[in-house]
């Protein structure tokens, strides 16, 4: 097989590849997202059920209480009946209240009990001295099976339509419902059981249990509601096939935007060797000038780059992008030729200088210094028209730097400190002696007349900046209130920017300093 075929089934594969880890993981966000909506569902829902049980309880407690108060040693007189006929109908889930002395049970709200029924020994007593009984068919007598609560003399006999309005409520929601006795975790009593639809899905797999629990004051009884969380192939067949087709659909999109961006870095990182080796740049140059005068004194050679596919490219983009590949330091010699080919009789007619961009490992390399030059010595130029820009953020102060940009400025060049404001190392810069020029960061001239925090480390800048000896210049200035400031706080400050002049080709840059 072809290396190309062997490159084409390899692209095949990845993408193959990288389309399923797409899928895949949309389908495992989904199904978080599935399961985080079901339990928002189910907490909401049992907290509505959980509130009503708390209500409960509640209503048993405060009649526990009231009623041992009101009928303590009371006998079974006709007046005692009907009070607690009376007080039987201020109670909505209360069946019958009865009075027991001595652990005999010898009225009810229905009438005397004769002979007395003896109550027997709770199956779960609370922390709170309450007595649980569940399904009693003694106290009542006839068979009638009843939820029983004790406490002191009183004996309260739970009505079912309790129970039956809990069971009504969790079966609507697909919820189980269960008293729990905290010590020992028994299940003392439970509404209903989740359904075999609810536990297990249409293959078999059993569910994940979502449950909620909340106790009592004291935490003897805690009531606990119960979900069987579904999953996606419980969903219909319309909703698993738009799944399927959505998730393949992001997996498809996200496989062709990858390979068109690694095809378009490829081609790009191609075009942009093509581009080097065949000189397919072009310069501009934007003036610098006395911000005061607007006098023009230099300019700063700005590289372009018109593809013929990929359309004009930013330098953001494409410097970068050399870097990586270690072709930005056949960019600067480029830049260095074409400037110096370009302006070098307009700068000797009319002794301006020449801003070029250079990177750290330029300033490094003492074949460069030596390019750099011998080309301007070639052209006629003094090494002071030709100012090297150095960015600050993208240099560490290394000594080989430091080391090069002594060289250079003793052999006539001038340095300027580039986007200054914007990295790390302001305050060793300021300190420092091998510079000539600071250029300030259109970030910190953009914060001039405003009240953002950039404004105040701008006129704290300002006062050091007064007190050193080097050219300043303010980059991208483009209002007038820009220039006043400027003008006003440092005189002798050099401006470059959209309010004096856009970048120029060399034909105009050489026509507008003609006629100024």
């Amino acid at each position: 097989m072809s290396e190309a075929r062997k490159w084409r089934a390899k692209k095949r594969f990845l993408f193959s590849v990288f389309l399923l880890c797409v899928f895949v993981i949309f389908l495992c966000v989904f199904s978080l997202v599935y399961r985080a909506v079901q339990q928002k569902v189910v907490d909401d829902r049992a907290a509505i059920i959980l509130n009503r049980v708390s209500e409960v309880a509640e209503e048993f407690r405060n009649a526990l209480s009231l009623l041992n108060g009101k009928y303590r040693n009371a006998e079974c007189t006709p007046k005692v009946v009907g009070q607690l006929k009376n007080d039987l109908w201020k109670y909505e889930f209360i069946r019958e209240i009865g009075v027991a002395h001595n652990g005999l049970m010898t009225c009810t709200s229905s009438g005397p009990v004769n002979p007395p029924v003896q109550v027997p020994v709770p199956q779960v007593v609370t922390q709170i001295g309450s007595g649980l009984m569940f399904n009693n068919a003694t106290l009542l007598g006839k068979g009638i099976a009843a939820d029983v609560i004790t406490s002191g003399d009183i004996v309260l006999f739970v009505s079912p339509m309790m129970m039956e309005t809990m069971d009504r409520n969790v079966r609507e929601h697909g919820l189980a419902l269960s008293l729990i006795q905290k010590e020992t975790g028994k299940v003392i009593r439970q509404s209903d059981a989740l359904s075999a639809g609810n536990i297990y899905d249409k293959l078999g797999i059993k569910h994940s249990v979502y449950s909620i629990e909340r106790c009592g004051p004291k935490g003897s009884i805690c009531v606990r509601i119960s979900a069987g969380l579904k999953d996606v192939t419980d969903l219909p067949i319309v909703g698993q096939v738009a799944l399927i087709c959505v998730g393949l659909g992001l997996g498809l999109a996200a496989s062709y935007l990858l390979f068109f961006y690694r095809r378009r870095r490829v081609a790009m990182d191609v075009r942009l060797k093509n581009a080097i080796r065949n000189e397919s740049f072009s310069l501009v140059y934007q003036p610098i000038v006395r911000t005061v005068t607007g006098e023009i004194v230099g300019f700063e050679a700005l590289i372009r780059w018109r593809d013929s596919l990929l359309g004009d490219v930013s330098p953001d983009i494409f410097i970068p992008l050399a870097e990586q590949t270690g072709q930005a330091q056949t960019i600067t010699r480029l830049v260095t030729k074409m400037a110096l080919r370009e302006v070098s009789d307009t700068l000797k007619r009319h002794n301006l200088f020449v801003s070029i961009n250079v990177i750290p490992d330029d300033i490094r390399d003492i074949a460069f210094i030596d390019y750099l030059s011998e080309s301007v010595s070639a052209v006629g130029l003094s090494p002071h028209q030709v100012v090297l820009e150095i960015t600050e953020r993208a240099n560490a102060s290394t000594e080989d730097v430091d080391k090069g940009m002594r060289v250079l400025r003793n052999r006539g060049f001038n340095i300027a400190i580039d986007d200054f404001g914007t990295g790390y190392s302001n305050i060793s810069w300021l300190t420092s002696n091998n510079y000539d020029k600071i250029k300030i960061d259109k970030f910190i001239t953009n914060a001039i007349g405003t009240d953002s925090i950039n404004n105040k480390t701008l006129m704290n800048l300002i006062v050091l900046l007064r007190e050193i000896d080097k050219d300043i210049v303010f980059e991208g200035v483009e209002h007038r209130y820009q220039v006043h400031f400027i003008s006003r706080e440092i005189p002798k400050a050099f401006s470059q920017g959209w309010y004096f002049y856009r970048p120029l080709d060399k034909t105009m840059a050489a026509s507008v300093v003609a006629s100024r």
